[in-house]
């Protein structure tokens, strides 16, 4: 047997392959419908009709219920039975048994992970898609999350100083309350001065959440359990932003009725919206029945402040550099896919929703894989592999002019894609020291949302003046060079790192 590589056992292959063909069936059959209901995409561009793609609301209800009970099944096999290996199973350790070894607090987290995104969801749909109605123009949204990211990016350092010195539950409820408040705000003002301002309020809200949670997840686990929680908190987020996306592309339907407005109608919208910010409350509950395990904090902030004298200096300025890079071609492209799917593909509301669901499930069945290709590859190799496996679907995307094929295209895309995320997040925290986990997460968070916000800024400008495809391959480039950096940097340090099963200070940081 080749050295590093692990091989399934003959009988472990053969009791998995019901559960594998049975999640690519699934998968398969969720294809189809999800064709199906965008057949009518010719006639998607329509003002006033209540209908969701060729099928009507019907369809589009049994899409709903069909994906999510895919995705359940899907998550069952992969969670029970294929994601853990014999010795594993034998010992009553995968998925499952891993959740029912986690802290109190662990658990607590990953319940926030299901609900934190169910009204992020709706916003992701919608938000873009209201302000186009309300009469700004598409550069005016570039401008939005430039501002949004920007303050987003500038208060991510202080945030996640003040986790490293009062600790990370502090972070949630301060993150929630500005995000609320600004979000409802700026609904109900048409002053593009004042929707700016309140942009960079809710990117200073957003920031809290951004630089804690990676921390928080070491701070309570254990080395052996922390590869299945970063992924199952990945994953949970996304089923979360599914049953999230698909209320966004419904509720303006249900909002246009009770008013009695048209379906395009701002209002709609507006309330479409406004209906995600309980959702966005509700995600403090399980938050308000942590207890912090005691932690090794900063003494002072002059400790945390003084940057050169870090113990993890080197790699935190490497990986704040790659952040950036990543930061870039989000801005360039995750904001804008509502955007690209109505404008060049005339998406309805209910279709664009629907995409989005599919592609956040598709994206959460993908995560649950990230521990089985660090095992198998390590975190760097399996970085490289998924963002540069991810570019060509992404190219694709601006070159295919059937929406029902490019939202397959968007959903191989997201899958190949979210499969590197927990990995980052992973590797960033095992790189440094556990009293610089919240300035680390404060670097990084900080220069992805400055690398957003000029993304998202330059992508107004080049949509306008060449279309999505020119945005998408400035992005393409933005993805495979950090892929490869991660490469470059890390994989020395990963070799150390899995050869002395280091616990505590890791290799890097000692140097």
């Amino acid at each position: 047997m080749v050295s590093g590589v692990r091989r399934w056992p003959l009988a472990t292959r053969r009791a998995r392959k019901p559960y594998v063909w049975g999640v690519a069936i699934g998968v398969a059959i969720a294809l189809v419908m999800l064709s199906t209901a965008l057949a009518d995409e010719g006639h998607a561009q329509g003002g006033a009709s209540t209908s969701l793609g060729g099928g009507g609301p019907l369809l589009w209800g049994l899409v709903s219920l069909g994906g999510v009970l895919l995705g359940l099944v899907g998550a069952r096999a992969v969670l029970v039975r294929g994601m853990a290996p014999a010795k594993s199973r034998s010992d009553g350790v995968g998925y499952l048994a891993a959740v029912g070894q986690f802290s109190r607090n662990a658990k607590l987290f990953l319940g926030y992970s299901i609900l934190a995104e169910l009204g992020g969801g709706i916003w992701s749909v919608m938000f873009n898609l209201y302000l186009l109605r309300a009469g700004f123009s598409l550069s005016f949204i570039g401008t939005f999350w430039l501002v949004n990211m920007m303050c987003h990016g500038l208060m991510a350092l202080p945030a996640g100083i003040l986790a490293d010195r009062y600790g990370r539950r502090r972070s949630f409820f301060i993150a929630t309350t500005l995000s609320v408040i600004a979000q409802g705000s700026l609904l109900f003002t048409q002053a593009p001065a004042a929707i700016l301002v309140l942009a960079g309020v809710a990117g200073l809200g957003e920031s809290f959440h951004g630089v804690t949670g990676a921390p928080f997840m070491m701070d309570n686990s254990e080395p052996k359990e922390r590869a299945h929680l970063f992924s199952l908190n990945a994953a949970f987020l996304q089923f979360s932003r599914f049953t999230g996306s698909f209320a966004g592309g419904l509720l303006p339907l249900l909002w246009a009725v009770l008013l009695g407005v048209p379906n395009l109608d701002p209002t709609a919208a507006r309330w479409a919206l406004v209906t995600g910010l309980p959702l966005t409350i509700v995600a403090l509950v399980p938050l308000a029945y942590m207890r912090e395990r005691p932690l090794e904090l900063a003494h002072s902030f002059k400790e945390l402040l003084n940057f050169p004298r870090m113990a993890s200096f080197k790699p935190v300025m490497q990986l704040t550099l790659l952040s950036l890079m990543v930061g870039a071609a989000f801005g360039l492209t995750i904001r804008f896919f509502n955007v690209f799917f109505q404008e060049s593909l005339g998406a309805t509301d209910g279709q664009i929703g629907a995409i989005l669901g599919f592609g956040a499930i598709a994206g959460a069945g993908a995560v649950l894989l990230s521990p089985i290709l660090a095992q198998r590859w390590g975190k760097v190799r399996s970085i490289l592999f998924t963002q540069s496996l991810s570019i060509p679907f992404l190219m694709l995307m601006a070159l295919v002019p059937s929406l029902s094929a490019v939202t397959v295209v968007f959903l191989m895309r997201g899958a190949m894609y979210s499969m590197a995320q927990p990995l980052r997040n992973q590797l960033g925290m095992e790189l440094v020291t556990s009293r610089e986990r919240g300035t680390t997460a404060g670097f990084t968070h900080a220069f992805f949302d400055l690398g957003g916000s000029v993304g998202a800024g330059m992508a107004g400008i080049l949509i306008v003046g060449g279309g999505f495809s020119t945005a998408f391959t400035a992005a393409s480039l933005l993805i495979l060079v950090p892929a490869v950096l991660y490469y470059v940097f890390f994989r020395e340090w990963e070799g150390q790192f899995r050869e002395a099963g280091a616990v505590g200070v890791p290799a890097m940081a000692s140097r």
